[in-house]
């Protein structure tokens, strides 16, 4: 009896269907399925954490540069339009910082299109109470700013009207405890 030739092909019978003629055939399909679904779960959890490490490298850069810039500065004028443009650059909002004068009344120190819509009496309790108010806060959060006091060791030196373009930076806790932090930083430089 003369042996059955070995095919030229290297495909598994039945050929061009999707029949399984043995099982081993479909546990090997399973097992190769298996293996490619895990590397391409862990394929995308390295691809999310890249991307979160690159927006943290992002916020800690331009903290940097922010404390950098600030550090050099002494005169007031000079401290707040550091802090209004820094800021919105970074958060891609409107910014007016209020600093108060000689009577603690909080005032407009930086021109632009944010100082002609800031709430003043917001500004004002917000100073007043070294409490967050306005928008995403508990006190008038029907506003479109969100009024934050610049507390420094000392005492309140202003107040961080901020309104982005999209509400949404406010609402992700990192992008809010980079906002905080700028206003601490700033809050420090007035004093």
């Amino acid at each position: 009896s003369a042996a059955s030739p070995i095919p030229a092909t290297s495909s598994v019978p039945p050929r061009w269907s999707f029949a399984v003629s043995d099982a081993q055939y479909l546990l090997t399909f399973a097992v190769m399925l298996a293996v490619a679904l895990i590397i391409g779960q862990l394929t995308a959890g390295l691809r999310y954490q890249a991307r979160i490490a690159s927006y943290r490298e992002e916020r800690a850069r331009s903290l940097y540069e922010f404390a950098r810039d600030l550090s050099s500065l002494l005169e007031t004028q000079r401290v707040v339009d550091t802090v209004a443009r820094f800021i919105a650059q970074t958060f891609r909002a409107d910014v007016a910082v209020l600093v108060p004068d000689d009577q603690d009344r909080v005032g407009v120190r930086n021109a632009g299109g944010a100082a002609l819509n800031v709430d003043v009496g917001a500004a004002q309790w917000a100073h007043d109470n070294a409490q967050p108010a306005g928008l995403f806060t508990d006190t008038l959060a029907g506003s479109v700013f969100l009024y934050l006091p610049l507390r420094a060791p000392m005492r309140t030196r202003g107040v961080l009207a901020i309104k982005p373009e999209s509400r949404r930076v406010l609402l992700v806790p990192e992008q809010r405890r980079q906002l905080d932090t700028f206003a601490a930083l700033a809050a420090i430089a007035l004093e």
